[in-house]
């Protein structure tokens, strides 16, 4: 009662989850130009994984594996699957374990790679991020129960919450649900108490999932986050990488709360064109906020509003942010979907921008 109350009067004040207000780009997250003017190593068609496994630098495209020399930017192929990469990890015994978007599971191991099946209740539909856990460990984020990893749009217009989080015993066959009614987890990382960080887009916060026995199943780490935070990666010294790929706004916000326009906008306008946040934009004059875009002399300005932007954020060993890394709204390096550290390079994947980033590893967010 207290609960419908309160959203009730949120609704009509609107305030807590009824308000469209954001958090500003401040403080650690002031926005800079250092993704905008980094250097492209890599030209490549909306580029997302990046893995380093038996000693090479690997990147996902579509349904395509690629070998990336980092020095050279060289893409080899190295293995085409059936539909389109979404996740992979490296595992300690020397596989590969790789997440399809059309929710298969599949061991790579060397060119030969083999379905992964006998996964005790697991059902494998959309998975969005993949960590080795052990030995033998295979922890799986489900970003959704009704929509694809392709459909992350869809998902949000209708206000998902069916993800879940998984841990698979690869050896025995076993699974274990660990959370659920999660709005689209999409990034994972272990914690040295051995507790899950789980990244949740639609909610903007980073989650601690306690996995031991006895221990607060949840609590939140990081919250209100100016956009939707995607994969975690280790960082040099401690510390993650964290990806937002697309920005949140006040327009978006408020078409979330608005259900009769919404769900009338899915139903008859073209998921293109939806006023929703996006991997790239500005490529199409039919797509939302082209009117709101502020321009003079013809120059789109850097804080116009955007459906798309380009942001890397890195956390301290407390994950809290330390800096940030920007593609902004009169840029072109958006998406920002996976970080690699690599010797002393820092690679970057645009998957709006179609291209890898190469940066100093240790790059400060001073620009």
């Amino acid at each position: 009662m207290v609960t419908k109350f309160r959203r009730f009067t949120d609704c009509l004040l609107g305030r807590g989850e009824a308000a469209v207000t954001l958090p500003p780009m401040d403080g650690a997250l002031r926005p800079n130009t250092l993704l905008e003017h980094a250097s492209v190593l890599a030209q490549v068609q909306a580029p997302d994984n990046l893995v380093c496994h038996g000693g090479e630098l690997l990147c996902s495209s579509g349904a395509r594996l690629l070998r990336l020399d980092a020095a050279s930017g060289a893409l080899t192929p190295w293995i085409e699957f059936e539909a389109a990469v979404t996740a992979m990890t490296s595992l300690p015994d020397g596989g590969l374990a790789v997440a399809l978007v059309d929710g298969q599971l599949l061991r790579v191991d060397g060119s030969h790679s083999r379905v992964l099946t006998g996964l005790g209740r697991y059902r494998g539909f959309c998975p969005t991020a993949l960590l080795a856990d052990g030995e033998t460990g295979l922890i799986v984020l489900e970003g959704s129960a009704e929509h694809r990893c392709d459909q992350w749009q869809r998902d949000l217009m209708m206000k998902g919450c069916s993800g879940s989080v998984w841990r698979l015993d690869l050896a025995g066959g076993e699974s274990a649900c660990l959370a659920t009614g999660l709005a689209w987890p999409a990034g994972v990382a272990q914690d040295i108490d051995g507790s899950l960080i789980i990244s949740e887009s639609w909610r903007h916060r980073l989650r601690r999932i306690a996995t031991g026995a006895g221990a607060p199943r949840s609590s939140d780490l990081l919250t209100d986050l100016p956009g939707y935070p995607g994969r975690l990666v280790p960082a040099k010294g401690g510390g993650y990488w964290l990806a937002l790929f697309a920005p949140r706004s006040q327009l978006v916000e408020f078409v979330l709360r608005e259900k009769e326009y919404r769900l009338r906008m899915i139903a008859d306008i073209d998921q293109r064109f939806w006023v929703a946040p996006a991997l790239e934009s500005g490529r199409d004059f039919r797509e939302p906020l082209q009117g709101g875009a502020i321009k003079s002399m013809g120059i789109l300005k850097p804080w116009a509003p955007t459906r798309s932007y380009g942001l890397l954020v890195r956390l301290d060993g407390a994950w809290q942010p330390r800096f940030s890394l920007h593609s902004r709204a009169d840029g072109t390096r958006h998406g920002v979907t996976s970080a690699l550290e690599h010797g002393e390079q820092l690679l970057v994947a645009s998957k709006g921008g179609h291209c890898i980033l190469g940066l100093a590893s240790d790059v400060t967010g001073e620009a």
